[in-house]
């Protein structure tokens, strides 16, 4: 019997037709949109998938680095100042990490921790359910991060044994580790020069990076270089295929001083030792290489640390006082009111003064000499050896008082010094230009007046440099990356005394160090010329003088027949001593002392 009887099924022709007919429209849908998109519009869906798969990367330049110089030419040894590190971020997703302990030991090891609470926040991260960002570490150099790479991958390679080819782990990223690549700013010296540099700080907006103070400041446009762009195509992994497109990046250019390494650190930590032992709240300290004008140091205290430059009390603290603050100098402009004298023929060292003790002006001013004495009959040289008052007065006193001003100009006061650096600023005689011989007096031994300290000791360079004045300077050359170079020289600015006015000052100043004030300035076996000066400073809200205040300074230059470098060194309110004869000469004394025998210079007397 059968349970199954065969049945001849019949499709109708109408059927097969409109199947037909249904493939045959779809088709000329087909058709009609591929004509419409590749024909029509062909144009738009090119570009449309062009950048679908196109990518514009930015490529960042690699900012200039800064270099002093080791010895005493330009073609010695460069040292880095500021300079490029590479550092990585460190972060891990733990949603992906399948052997937590194993991996925070190797954190541990390599990145040398051993507080033992550090230890557990690293373990605590890496097993954090729910999670998929876990900052490890910052600021990780190279080196470790290698070591890192290299131990992790030991770690992926042994979860991948005996694993499918889809379940394989391809990169640390899948293990759950990622590095985030950083270039930071560092700078090698830390404390020392960091007026001279600034440091990399943000911008307006707070997420871009620029140099702030110093040269970082001064060059911003020059150590940044030019941003490029790479413009191309990548395939669907996000792999770049073609970059022959965009903009080329420019790097920054390096900057080479003046500056002697050697010297600075000397300098800035004899100016270290100095504050705290004479209780100063700050000083300065500049080296002039007499012949060129070149710094080969310039040294504040307090400094900060520009690679942890927000970790200061007040902003204060970045500003560069040697180009940035001015003060009346006190006593060492009797040196250049002095050469003003012999200059215009209205003494000679040898010129006798019957000194009373005080001298009258009109207007009911009376002024006196410091120590409240008369002298008696005294020349030029016992004037500025003992520093008296009224002798600089009498020695000034028949100069014209426009000739006066214009003598001050000449020796760069009142205006800024140009020096390729930020805060240059130009100090004040302004009360020159007043009538009234008043003016021309106090300004003769520093008051009423202020200065910078590079104006101070560029005007006393004049007289180490037989009367002509060298603009100061502190780049040596930048080296740009296509292989130019800018070099800097020194600049003969003007003639602005006598050479003889020079040698006739150079050698009464050499007096002052041997027989006058100045003698904890001098060194054993050279003739070196100085003069002190203890600054009154003014009370901007009375207009008057403090009276528990004072500003050391002392300027000079060694040895006196050709100098090598000129000085000055100058503490602010210092309370250990009442005279710069007992601070800020015998810093001078110790670091001429050093750089005489850096320089190798044979003792002349």
């Amino acid at each position: 019997m059968n349970f199954f009887r065969s049945q001849n099924v019949q499709i109708s022709g109408f059927r097969i037709n409109a199947l037909w007919w249904g493939i045959f429209f779809l088709m000329l849908i087909i058709v009609v949109r591929l004509f419409y998109v590749q024909i029509l519009n062909n144009e738009y869906y090119f570009k449309l998938g062009l950048n679908q798969r196109s990518i514009v990367r930015d490529i960042k330049p690699e900012r200039g680095r800064i270099f002093a110089i080791v010895g005493d030419n330009q073609d010695d040894q460069l040292y880095p100042l500021a300079v490029n590190k590479v550092y990585y971020e460190i972060s891990v997703d733990p949603s992906k990490i399948s052997r937590p302990q194993n991996m925070t030991d190797i954190f541990i090891e390599v990145l040398g921790i051993e507080d033992q609470e550090e230890k557990d926040k690293i373990l605590a991260k890496i097993k954090k359910e729910n999670r998929f960002y876990e900052l490890i570490a910052k600021d990780v150099p190279r080196e470790k991060v290698e070591i890192l790479q290299e131990r992790l991958e030991e770690i992926r390679f042994d979860i991948n044994k005996g694993k499918s080819e889809e379940e394989q782990l391809f990169d640390l990223t899948a293990l759950g580790v990622n590095f985030v690549k950083n270039v930071l700013r560092y700078y090698p010296d830390k404390e020392i020069g960091s007026h001279i540099l600034g440091f990399l700080g943000y911008g307006n907006q707070g997420i871009a990076r620029e140099g702030k103070y110093g040269l970082e400041s001064y060059f911003e446009n020059d150590l940044a270089g030019l941003e490029g762009q790479v413009v191309g195509e990548t395939d669907v992994a996000g792999r770049l295929l073609t970059g022959n497109d965009g903009k080329a990046v420019e790097n920054g250019a390096d900057i080479i001083l003046t500056i002697d390494r050697t010297v600075q650190y000397a300098t800035c930590k004899a100016l270290e030792k100095a504050v705290a032992q004479y209780d100063a709240e700050s000083g300065t300290v500049i080296i002039l290489e007499t012949s060129t004008g070149a710094i080969k140091a310039m040294c504040n205290y307090p400094s900060f640390d520009p690679n942890e430059y927000s970790q200061v009390e007040s902003g204060d603290v970045y500003n560069n006082l040697a180009v940035y603050h001015s003060y009346e100098p006190g006593s060492v402009m009797k040196s250049i009111a002095m050469a003003v004298a012999i200059d215009q023929s209205k003494v000679t060292p040898n010129t006798l003064y019957n000194d009373e003790g005080e001298i009258k002006f009109g207007g009911g001013y009376t002024i006196r000499n410091s120590d409240l004495k008369a002298h008696g009959m005294v020349d030029m040289k016992e004037v500025l050896a003992s520093s008296l008052n009224t002798g600089i007065i009498f020695s000034t006193s028949e100069v014209n008082n426009k000739i006066f001003e214009d003598y001050m100009k000449k020796f760069g006061f009142g205006n800024k010094s140009g020096i390729a650096i930020s805060q240059d600023n130009s100090g004040d005689i302004s009360s020159l230009a007043k009538t009234g011989d008043i003016f021309k007096a106090t300004a003769s031994y520093g008051q009423g007046i202020t200065v910078t300290p590079l104006q101070m000791v560029t005007a006393i360079n004049v007289i180490a440099n037989q009367g002509e004045l060298m603009k100061p300077y502190i780049i040596s050359r930048i080296d740009y990356p296509d292989g130019r170079q800018e070099i800097y020289s020194s600049v003969k600015d003007r003639q602005v005394i006598d050479v003889s006015t020079a040698s006739q000052l150079s050698a009464m100043m050499v007096h002052v160090v041997d027989s006058g004030h100045a003698g904890k300035a001098a060194v054993d076996g050279y003739y070196v010329a100085g003069k002190t000066g203890t600054a009154q400073v003014a009370d901007p809200k009375t207009g008057k003088y403090h009276l528990d205040k004072t500003i050391h300074n002392f300027v000079g230059f060694a040895p006196n027949d050709e100098p090598k470098f000129t000085m000055i060194t100058k503490l602010d309110y210092p309370t250990a001593a009442r005279f710069s004869s007992d601070t800020a000469a015998p810093l001078f004394g110790e670091i001429a002392k050093f750089l005489l025998e850096y320089y190798q210079i044979a003792p002349n007397r």
